[in-house]
């Protein structure tokens, strides 16, 4: 055999195995699709309502998130809807006044229902209902009711049963079927008077889960829950198209067959006040980095040496017999001896008026011969040293000094 027809058999059996392994591998193995759940991210991890905004955007709807309500410092044209989907507990009474009269103008404004929990314990109110007059009348509400649903006159009470476990079906007007919303918790929206003008309701067993109420040329949507349309629920059962019917639902009052497209919609999911430093860097970014940058230049200032350092000489410290020395000097210089003798007699007075009981109320020769027989001195020696007159002579002045710091010392 030569060698081109066995480098051909080996060829083959080479092939032939491995084709033998790849129908064996794509006998054992297929491709499967899994799905895997991921955390959301970017602005959907920390915007609930980051779906809805895509979702209306893709319907042709200009839409637009506005952080929190602190943010809601100016209103939009009356074309717009405002979806207002926290608890409202940091909103201003002016705000609520701006709003519900920007309502009145014709603008739309959507907002989640808010349980007064001090009112479960009892069906009968904490205090008294005030008298109803009309929607054209001031609100004041009590303490713990939200104020928008103070001026619609209801009430969030008790939890709705679903028949269904998993859903229960609704209907809208402007929508030409059924639509299902899925089972959890929802409050009914309970009337506190009887008066059903302009107003929408649509339930569940009988009890309101959204109310549609017409004021003046605009539209309050009041729902017991608004957490369907967050990123987790808008894509299950139709909430999506709930939504959708919602915004929408402006001319649904007015008893007109088509419902007319909001020119944009702003969606507020927060009532925190927001970050200061998030502040600063959508508003005064440019000041912070012309801070920052001088700061930095003051750091290279002062961080900087130029030259070599003078090093300081250490103060000298004397102690204190040094400057009693110096002080004595000086008066020695400058012929006032008899200073220094008198300060020396004034602290051996003041030794002696402690030690001997009246001393000061004896006169001179009664204290001359009291001290004499104590210290065994002299008479006229002490009556020289404490009271006599001396001269300038050195040997003098320092006897003297040494027989009054004797007489000080030996009491």
């Amino acid at each position: 055999m030569n060698s081109i027809v066995k480098k051909a058999l080996i060829a083959i059996a080479v092939l032939a195995l491995a084709a033998l392994m790849i129908k064996t591998f794509q006998k054992n193995f297929e491709y499967v699709e899994d799905s895997e759940w991921l955390p959301l991210t970017g602005e959907a991890k920390f915007n609930p309502l980051y779906a809805s905004k895509l979702f209306l955007r893709r319907m042709g709807i200009p839409t637009e998130t506005v952080e929190s309500l602190q943010d809601l410092t100016s209103l939009p044209n009356t074309n717009t809807v405002i979806l207002i989907s926290s608890l409202r507990e940091t909103l201003r009474t002016t705000q609520v006044l701006d709003l519900i009269n920007w309502v009145k103008s014709g603008g739309h404004l959507i907002i989640s229902g808010v349980a007064d929990l001090s009112r479960f314990a009892s069906s009968e109110p904490l205090v008294a209902e005030p008298e109803d007059d009309g929607l054209e009348s001031e609100f004041v509400p009590s303490s713990g009711t939200d104020p928008f649903q103070a001026f619609l006159k209801v009430e969030i009470r008790e939890g709705i049963e679903f028949s269904n476990d998993e859903f229960e079906t609704i209907r809208l007007k402007g929508s030409t079927k059924a639509l299902t919303l899925g089972a959890d918790y929802y409050r009914a929206i309970q009337l506190k008077n009887d008066s059903t003008v302009g107003l929408e309701q649509i339930s569940i067993n009988n009890k309101n889960v959204i109310l549609r109420k017409q004021v003046d040329e605009g539209l309050i949507t009041l729902v017991s829950d608004l957490e369907f349309v967050d990123n987790y629920n808008l894509g299950t059962y139709d909430h999506a198209e709930i939504l959708w019917q919602l915004v929408r639902g402006k001319p649904a009052t007015l008893n007109q067959p088509n419902l007319l497209l909001p020119e944009a919609v702003w969606l507020i999911h927060s009532d925190e006040t927001a970050n200061l430093f998030s502040v600063i860097g959508k508003n005064f970014w440019a000041l912070a980095i012309t801070l920052s940058l001088l700061f930095l230049l003051w750091v290279l200032r002062v961080s900087r040496r130029f030259g070599p350092l003078i090093v300081k000489e250490g103060e000298d410290r004397r102690n204190l017999l040094e400057h009693i020395d110096a002080s004595g000097a000086y008066y020695w210089k400058q012929r006032d001896q008899s200073l220094l003798v008198e300060s020396t007699r004034s602290a051996a007075q003041q030794q002696l008026a402690t030690r001997m009981p009246g001393w000061h109320a004896m006169n001179q020769q009664d204290q001359i011969k009291c001290l004499s027989k104590r210290l065994d001195i002299v008479e006229p020696q002490l009556l020289k040293t404490l009271y006599g007159t001396l001269g300038t002579s050195p040997h003098e002045f320092t006897e003297t000094i040494k027989q009054l710091e004797h007489i000080r010392t030996s009491l």
